[in-house]
């Protein structure tokens, strides 16, 4: 058992470790193509890119630890049933049961760093790579504005950007300040702006004021041009991503504090940041079915077919999501879709390979 269990480490582990570099990699691509150009370029100090890189470090790796385990455990176990101590050990008929132990300590190890990633190091990673992002915002607000999304500011107000232009400016900008219960207390409409970095206000042109009172006009108000203080700018806290970025704790509390069937996506974020990292766990049984499955059949996995099955989870898990929050299934179904999936067509798996 012990000696198994050593041939699982050493084939696996230098896999695994591979194999999370590789996904986080992948997963900070999309920010390091499409974003880290565009900060660099518009002046932002290299030390403050670099730390906003750091801090995002724990994001990437909160999907990519499951997958990683995925990856190297089928590529891995596929190899160990092709060793001849490893096919002499089935054919005297030593069965899945002596092989699944040591599987399901390491997936429940790579399980228990996930949740520790995802719960303990991730919202506080977020919160000091907020404060970053704040202070990238007021230097160039541009580079984090995303068309059709809301930011908040310290006073409180929506602001919404419809398109950005070349020249680093906006166009056609909302700016409410809410009233609470009784609607917005005012609404400034602009045609464009072009933030000022240096003084940290927005020049508008085009302007048009509104002024409400318990949900009624009182002033309706033009002007050519208007200066827009906006200090402490961050993006809007209600993306499922962001939700899933928040303390075990807030995510729970927010949940109570919403009314009947609202919450559809707290309800979500709440549980997928749990089944993401148990996902470890189906993924090892799983590989070792298809392993064992794969022998009986005298036919091993390629890397490509390994590819395939870590995108279809990946595939499952991003519709999942979507459906998830937009209500369309109970936020429970949504968050353990992928990781059930995995884990009950392992477990057929393992039930056939130890019959046969």
């Amino acid at each position: 058992m012990r000696k198994f269990s050593s041939y699982i480490m050493r084939e696996v582990l230098p896999l695994y470790g591979a194999g999370l570099a590789a996904f986080m990699l992948l997963l900070l691509g999309y920010f390091l193509l499409n974003l880290l150009a565009d900060i660099l370029a518009r002046g932002v100090p290299p030390s403050l890119v670099s730390q906003y890189l750091l801090y995002s470090l724990p994001v990437a790796a909160g999907p990519a630890i499951p997958l990683a385990l995925l990856f190297a455990t089928l590529l891995g176990l596929t190899r160990l049933t092709q060793d001849s101590e490893v096919k002499a050990a089935l054919l005297l008929g030593v069965g899945p049961g002596r092989f699944l132990m040591p599987m399901l300590l390491l997936g429940l190890l790579i399980a228990g760093i996930g949740f520790i990633n995802n719960n303990v190091v991730i919202p506080w990673s977020q919160q000091r790579a907020l404060q970053i992002q704040k202070d990238i915002l007021l230097q160039s607000p541009e580079v984090f504005l995303e068309t059709g999304s809301f930011f908040q500011d310290s006073l409180g107000r929506s602001i919404f950007i419809e398109k950005l232009n070349p020249e680093g400016g906006f166009e056609n900008i909302t700016v409410i300040q809410s009233g609470g219960s009784a609607g917005p207390k005012e609404i400034i409409s602009a045609a464009s702006g072009q933030p000022d970095e240096e003084s940290g206000v927005w020049n508008l042109k085009g302007i048009r004021f509104s002024t409400y009172r318990d949900n009624r006009l009182i002033l309706d108000a033009q002007a050519e041009t208007a200066l827009l203080p906006v200090r402490q700018l961050s993006v809007s806290d209600t993306s499922q991503q962001t939700l899933r970025y928040l303390p075990l704790r807030e995510l729970i509390a927010r949940i109570r504090s919403s009314g009947q069937g609202e919450a559809l996506a707290e309800w979500t974020a709440l549980h997928q940041k749990i089944s993401e990292p148990v996902a470890a766990v189906a993924f090892a049984v799983f590989s070792l079915a298809v392993a064992l499955v794969s022998f009986r059949r005298a036919a091993g996995l390629g890397l490509v077919a390994v590819l395939f099955l870590t995108f279809i989870y990946y595939a499952t898990w991003t519709l999942a999501d979507v459906v998830g929050r937009n209500g369309l299934v109970p936020g429970w179904f949504a968050g353990w879709l992928a990781v059930a999936l995995y884990a009950v067509v392992g477990g057929v798996l393992l039930v056939y390979s130890w019959r046969r």
